[in-house]
């Protein structure tokens, strides 16, 4: 999490969160509170810490669900879940399709029934946090280059990540039917982007 005198930033995982928390760590005027990247406490909640989300704008990063699930899914087979982190089997297709676990690491960020009232999209990270910056802070020609010049942060894994190789147009309708919450999530933050962008590699 990162907090300013007007945002809060919550970290869901999977989401290209390391590298937000890097980018905003080059604005430490605007820096109020933020979690080290490597804590555990860096996935907390607007919920787990209202006093620190009371009265500030709360934003929240999204990619697409197809995207998120197999990272997801790999990440699980590499490293495992808590409080184990033993590697697993990989997800099959249909468990990735109807497993439901996009909705399930969502919802805790919508505890107390309040969208986010703003987004940072994965697909546009660069752009999207550029701007959010900009209304807050100096951002001078060599940080602009920097963080353009950045390449994604905890990107380890070594897999295929086209959409396409994994699911099919149907896969992906279904796996929609069972993270309806993600669903609309991508209608609020991607309400701009054109309906072809939706499920690109």
């Amino acid at each position: 999490m990162v907090v300013t005198k007007t945002f809060v930033w919550a970290h869901l995982p999977k989401t290209a969160g390391d590298m937000v928390a890097t980018i905003f760590a080059l604005f430490p005027e605007i820096i109020e509170f933020a979690d080290p990247l490597d804590s555990r406490s860096k996935h907390a909640r607007f919920a787990d810490r209202p006093d620190l989300v009371a009265g500030r704008q709360r934003i929240l990063s999204i990619r697409r669900l197809p995207s998120w699930q197999l990272s997801y899914s790999v990440h699980k087979s590499r490293h495992g879940l808590k409080p184990a982190y033993r590697p697993m089997p990989m997800d099959s297709t249909e468990t990735m399709i109807t497993s439901g676990a996009a909705d399930r690491h969502l919802a805790p960020f919508l505890r107390d029934g309040q969208w986010p009232d703003r987004w940072i999209r994965v697909e546009h990270l660069v752009d999207d946090l550029l701007a959010l910056i900009e209304e807050h802070a100096e951002v001078t020609p060599k940080k602009r280059e920097q963080i353009q010049a950045m390449a994604p942060r905890n990107v380890g894994l070594n897999y295929e990540r086209s959409v396409s190789a994994w699911f099919t147009e149907e896969m992906i309708s279904r796996m929609y039917e069972h993270n309806p919450l993600w669903q609309r999530a991508e209608e609020l933050a991607y309400a701009l982007e054109p309906a072809s962008a939706k499920h690109a590699d």
